[in-house]
């Protein structure tokens, strides 16, 4: 479903001192050092491509990281089997590596193109946000709007709303929790602002 399969744990130590950008990839040349036979190396997965691509290997050629545009472009995915924030900042910084990761979550794939658009001055602030996260947009037209958010998995965590606007400019407000009232845990999210003939995504970032 996201791309990928899984292929095995890792052992309680020991299991990614290096990961490594593959070639032909948007990772491509970038190199970090992890946080080696320390409390996040402890069984790390490796995963395989299944309609997805292997975008870093750890050192011992394992697949540790797997992009996946969805089906019919529905989404796109990144799934990594290690923890982001124990990469190492050295030549390369994981800030960099966040917005790569950010521009290709958001990047607009196999979206039919349409010319009765009716969402338009769509913001979301504040972002990078702590806690609550407000949608603003402008309906050209009445109609019905669906608005979920989604983990860089391409999994459902929060439906928002499911219901008919006005022709007017709405705010929805986000409060970081999932569909059963917990609140989710730092990283990249993805909002799809959806009416009858146009679908609009937009990427979060949460730091709690």
């Amino acid at each position: 479903m996201f791309g990928c399969a899984y292929m095995g744990d890792g052992s309680s130590s020991g299991n990614v001192q290096t990961v490594t950008g593959q070639s032909g990839t948007f990772v491509s040349g970038m190199d970090y050092n992890y946080l080696y036979q320390q409390g996040p190396d402890s069984y790390v997965d490796y995963i395989s491509a299944v309609n997805g691509t292997i975008f870093f290997k750890s050192q011992d050629n394992q697949g540790r990281a797997v992009n996946y545009n969805g089906p019919a472009g529905e989404y796109r995915a990144i799934h990594s089997t290690f923890i982001f924030g124990a990469l190492r900042n050295e030549t390369y910084n994981k800030n960099e590596l966040m917005e790569i990761y950010v521009d290709y979550l958001g990047s607009t794939i196999a979206i039919e193109e349409l010319t009765d658009n009716c969402i338009y001055d769509v913001s979301v602030f504040p972002n990078p946000a702590s806690d609550n996260v407000n949608f603003h947009f402008t309906l050209l037209h009445a109609g019905k709007v669906n608005i979920k958010i989604y983990n860089t998995a391409g999994q459902l965590v929060r439906r928002l709303i499911d219901e008919e606007l006005t022709q007017n400019s709405h705010r929805i407000i986000w409060n970081s929790e999932d569909d059963a009232g917990r609140t989710v845990s730092s990283g990249c999210y993805i909002v799809k602002i959806k009416t009858d003939v146009e679908t609009i995504n937009k990427v979060i970032i949460l730091v709690k």
